[in-house]
Formats: structure tokens, sequence, C-alpha cells
């Protein structure tokens, strides 16, 4: 065989193994990367189950480092993730070949206050209110929030510290208030009998769209070039996915123990927490409404968030 042909073969060799992602045993796995979000449980009820076929494995990878994901799925390594729906779209704007497949998370945070009860963004006038990332979702939340209720920023004292030694802090009852997602909100009402659940911030995105609390928090994202090599897969992966949420939803005792299995944590917390989370899919065209509209309000504040521009209609499944 000459220099060229065995050139070609070996070519078309090493993109037939990179791209069929298939194992000695011929099993395919499809690889994605999650932190220990509740949108993360119908891709593990799927798995357990071997909802796509024996010849199909669904490797799930247990990780709160987002740039990690980032980082994989650009390069191939891995096939879906779950993230922020704007950092799904900061990133596709940078340039980075992903799609939303569908947007789950739909209510997650709450404020919690230290020893008093805040009704409005007014009783936190002069207080301190830790967020856990300057720029990020909660801090433009939160200052859409004030923007709204004609109060300056400076007027609350905005501290940041991630997540989770921010919740620590607050538990040790050094600071007033405080902005998380849930688990951490059950967790901290159910060891520390000072905290009050006092903002419900689904409640308050209600009073500045037409009564509509829906807020995109998470989505499900893959990899365009799995997409392309894998059509008929990505979209059983995807109907899977929704059907995996309706058995979340309607078995919550389940998927509180499902969860705590892989994300280390008492499963009366999490079935707990589900009270106050939103996991529901939406119809295609009502769901990418409910995005751009979230998108829209961003760019009023920080376009940053989601790379400075709204996402072309190549951004969504």
């Amino acid at each position: 065989m000459g220099r060229k042909k065995l050139f070609l073969v070996l070519s078309l060799l090493i993109v037939f193994v990179m791209t069929t992602a298939v194992n000695a045993e011929g099993i395919k796995k499809i690889k994605v990367q999650t932190p220990t979000t509740v949108g993360a449980l119908p891709v593990l009820w799927m798995a357990e189950e071997g909802v796509l076929g024996e010849d199909i494995e669904i490797d799930v990878k247990i990780s709160a480092d987002h740039n990690r994901a980032i980082s994989l799925i650009a390069k191939n390594e891995i096939d879906m993730m779950l993230t922020g729906v704007n950092v799904g779209a900061k990133v596709f704007n940078k340039g980075i070949n992903i799609k939303l497949l569908n947007a789950n998370i739909w209510a997650i945070d709450y404020v919690l206050t230290n020893g008093f009860e805040a009704d409005t963004w007014e009783d936190l006038q002069g207080k301190t209110l830790i967020l856990p990332l300057l720029g990020g979702p909660l801090d433009f939340l939160v200052r859409y929030f004030l923007d709204k209720e004609g109060i300056a920023s400076e007027e609350i004292n905005l501290v940041y510290k991630p997540l989770q030694n921010g919740a620590r802090t607050f538990m040790m009852g050094k600071l007033d208030a405080i902005l998380l997602p849930e688990p951490l909100v059950t967790k901290i009402l159910s060891n520390n009998d000072k905290a009050s659940l006092s903002i419900n911030i689904q409640d308050e995105w209600a009073k500045h769209h037409n009564g509509d609390g829906r807020i995109p928090f998470v989505g499900l994202f893959v990899s365009n070039n799995f997409l392309e090599e894998n059509q008929q897969l990505t979209d059983s992966f995807n109907d899977y996915y929704k059907i995996g949420v309706k058995w979340v939803n309607n078995n919550p005792e389940e998927a509180a123990e499902l969860a705590a299995k892989y994300y280390g944590m008492p499963a009366q917390l999490i079935l707990k927490s589900f009270n106050r989370v939103k996991l529901d899919c939406y119809p295609v065209l009502e769901e990418n409404k409910l995005i751009e509209r979230y998108f829209r309000d961003i760019m009023t504040l920080y376009p940053e968030m989601i790379g400075g521009k709204l996402p072309d209609e190549s951004f969504y499944f």
C-alpha cells in the first residue's frame, strides 16, 4: 500500500475511533459533567435505569467546576454539561460549539435573614447581604430588583463570598442576610433557629413579569460535534431527560435517595428542599421566549453575563 493510501486509511481510522466513543465491549459512552444540582437527577435516573439501551452508557461526572466542564466540552472530551443558562450563552457567544437542549430549573433561590425578617428589599437597607459572585446571576437579580424598587445598591452592603463559605459564615450568626439556592436554604433553616426565609426570588421576578416567576437558571447543553454525529441519540437523550423530570417530580422520595447516593447529602434534607425547587421542561417555543426575556433583562445591567449580546437562534436546540 502506498504512503498516501496508508495515511488516508490511518486518518479515517483515527476519526472513526474518536467520533464513535465506543469501548472494547462495544458500548458507546455519553459523557456528562454536572454539579450537584436537582437538574442532574433526570440524567442520573437515566444512567441507573439504562433507558437508552444496553449498548449506551451514560457516564456522569459530578463536579462543581464549571470552567473545567467548559474546557472539556470545547475539546470534545465530554459530550454534555449542566450549567447556568447564562453561562452557556456566554460560552456560545465566545464561539464554543454548543447548543442548549433544554432549560430545567426555574426556581431555586431565596434570601435568608439572621434574627429578623425582611418582607421587602427596603427591610434590608443598612444591612449586609452576602452574594456568591460579583457579576453572577444572583448579583444581577438583586441589583435588578433594587433598581425596580428605586433603591440604590449602595443602601445595602453587598458582600461577595463563595457559596459554601458564605453559608458557613451565615450559620455562625455573623451576617445579616444571604441569598442562597436550595438545598443550602433547607440545610440552614434546619440547623439555625434564628434564620428566616424572608424573600422568595421567584416571587420578586413575578412582580415585574406579569405574575410569571419562572427564571431559567440551569440548562442541559450538548456539544455540536456530538449532536451532528448522533442526532437521533441526542433526540432520545433529550426526550428521556424530560421523562426523567417527570419521574423526579412524581417520585420525590426515590429522587431524594438517588441524590443522596451521588451528592453525599442526607436524603431527608434533599426531600425537604424539593418544595422550593421548580424542576420542569416546557414546549420549545415557550421555553425559548422565557430564556430570551431573561437574557434581555440581563443585557440592561450585566451584558457580559451572556457574552455581551443575545445568542442567535442556533443557540437553541
